[in-house]
């Protein structure tokens, strides 16, 4: 199996080559020792505060943080029932619109041009100033084999398919996008 590192690693490479990357953490559980790897994720070329962005997180729990100090062939068929993937989890944030388009359609269409991601939506409704707004969130993942944990054709083609997906949100919602909301008091 992977260490964390190794597997952090992989995703920053192959993230760098389809999206910019402007934020990257880790997260230690401090009595369990799990790990969490989050990557704050934007398309190529756009300016803060970013109109449409991702966060990919991945987590080692203790047993799979343990279970790289030993060589992979360690794992005798005793083990071999014990689950070792790692879930990529993605968050993509929608941006913050004027005269809401149809939100449901638009994951439609993700989810019949990109069927692996099995798309959710989730929408918060913000309540102030001078009219409540609504944010929405698409979320998915992927379970990756511990074996396929530093492949780095399989992450191009998941960063690949991420661009692709953050491309036509953005497509599908520039028209709509509160241009107030990211210029703020010009």
């Amino acid at each position: 199996m992977a260490r964390f590192e190794e597997v952090q690693m992989t995703i920053a490479e192959s993230a760098k080559n389809y999206l910019d990357i402007y934020n990257m953490q880790v997260l230690i559980e401090q009595f369990t020792l799990d790990r969490e790897g989050r990557f704050s994720l934007t398309l190529p070329n756009m300016e803060q505060p970013f109109p449409v962005s991702a966060t990919l997180s991945f987590i080692y729990d203790a047993f799979q943080t343990g279970m790289t100090l030993y060589e992979d062939n360690t794992l005798d068929e005793n083990n071999a029932d014990v689950d070792t993937s790692i879930e990529l989890e993605f968050t993509v944030k929608f941006p913050i619109m004027k005269d809401y388009p149809d939100i449901e359609s638009l994951i439609e269409e993700i989810s019949e041009e990109y069927p692996d991601t099995e798309p959710i939506l989730t929408i918060r409704e913000i309540i102030g100033g001078d009219e409540p707004f609504k944010e929405y969130e698409m979320h998915y993942s992927y379970d990756i084999e511990a074996e396929d944990a530093t492949d780095s054709e399989l992450f191009d083609e998941i960063f690949e398919e991420l661009k692709g997906i953050m491309e036509l949100i953005y497509a599908r919602t520039e028209n709509y996008i509160d241009q107030s909301w990211y210029r703020g008091d010009e």
